[in-house]
């Protein structure tokens, strides 16, 4: 899956954690999924939402087994410093 943008919208954070969904654009489609991480020791909402996502993806079967893999494109970093 090679993920060519990826966004975080709706990111709400209360006392306990933050949540938004998270968009991965790739050459399939879009893969949206809607995550929450605990606030506490969390210096950016926004990359830990990322990480959680990822974190996800990834124990999904396709992934799991080594069926299928992640790459991303350089322009990612490029577009948003926040992910370089």
């Amino acid at each position: 899956m090679h993920i060519k943008q990826i966004e975080v919208s709706d990111l709400k954070s209360n006392a306990d954690q933050s949540r938004g969904l998270i968009s991965f654009e790739c050459e399939e489609g879009t893969v949206e999924m809607h995550c929450s991480v605990p606030k506490q020791g969390v210096k950016n909402p926004r990359l830990a939402l990322i990480s959680e996502a990822l974190r996800q993806l990834a124990c999904a079967p396709e992934f799991r087994t080594g069926r299928r893999h992640f790459s991303f494109s350089t322009s990612i970093a490029d577009a948003d410093p926040v992910l370089a």
